[in-house]
């Protein structure tokens, strides 16, 4: 389905240039609406030890962020009005300190989502677990942008992550508008040769007859994680988007083990579209 509802989450204000970009250019390319959301989260509450002591209040956060959603506000509409694309901000008083909650009820309402996932110093007031916890939890697709320098949206050439899981499935019908849009799609199945298989034959079939022809790439990870390892495909075939399915595995194992969704969430090199 062509996406015609983009939420563009809005807090990870240092990084908004790069999100509103990509926006700008779905927005365009699909002629869809643009809903800029930006939450302001509530106070944080500390309960102390003792019955008699009052809990501690944290306000710096809310305070943060009432301050600068001015300056946020403006930079998206005026991104917004200059290309002439149907926009919205919606401004929320977040019911939680952390902004997550707001954020997925949002984007259930949405085709699908824009968003750069927060940094792990936590010097952005944002929780760092926000992206994941959208992608898990909202149902729909998110499209995940680098931080820090802008990293412009090739759509040219697209990768899919195909594991034969229900995610990966999940992931590539999704990016359909995106696959039938670009000029060259390739499909990695990492480590698969070595074992003999070729299960991204079924999928490049069912791509073809949505008028996507895929080229099926075995990578080989050298030992190193499936995540880094998609990274370096990407980069070895000039592909600007990564499409890939989140949690294949389970969260804790993930956890535990590390992933592929893990990786690509905490060392993110590029923009990746993903589902769960």
């Amino acid at each position: 389905m062509t996406p015609k509802t983009i939420l563009l989450c809005l807090n990870e204000i240092a990084s908004n240039d790069q999100a509103i970009s990509a926006a700008r250019q779905l927005a365009n390319t699909f002629k869809a609406h643009v809903t800029g959301l930006y939450v302001i989260p509530a106070v944080q509450i500390y309960p102390t030890a003792g019955m008699d002591a009052p809990p501690q209040i944290y306000d710096g956060n809310r305070v943060f962020f009432e301050q600068s959603k001015s300056l946020v506000q403006d930079a998206f509409e005026k991104a917004m009005k200059a290309d002439g694309i149907s926009f919205g901000f919606d401004l929320v008083d977040g019911r939680s300190s952390q902004i997550a909650a707001d954020v997925i009820e949002a984007a259930r309402s949405s085709d699908m989502v824009i968003m750069v996932p927060a940094q792990s110093d936590g010097g952005s007031g944002v929780e760092s677990e926000l992206a994941e916890r959208v992608v898990v939890q909202a149902g729909r697709p998110v499209l995940l942008m680098p931080a820090g320098k802008a990293t412009a949206l090739k759509l040219d050439e697209v990768a899919i992550a195909w594991d034969g899981g229900r995610e990966a499935a999940r992931a590539v019908f999704d990016a359909l508008p995106f696959l039938r849009a670009a000029k060259k799609v390739s499909i990695f199945g990492v480590d698969e040769a070595k074992r003999g298989v070729e299960p991204e034959a079924d999928i490049a079939a069912a791509l073809s007859r949505h008028g996507v022809k895929a080229e099926i790439v075995h990578v080989t990870s050298d030992g190193m994680n499936t995540g880094e390892t998609l990274f370096r495909a990407c980069n070895d075939q000039g592909a600007g988007l990564l499409v890939m399915g989140a949690y294949g595995h389970s969260r804790l194992s993930e956890f535990v083990f590390g992933g592929a969704t893990r990786h690509v969430l905490r060392n993110l090199k590029m923009p990746v579209l993903m589902s769960h």
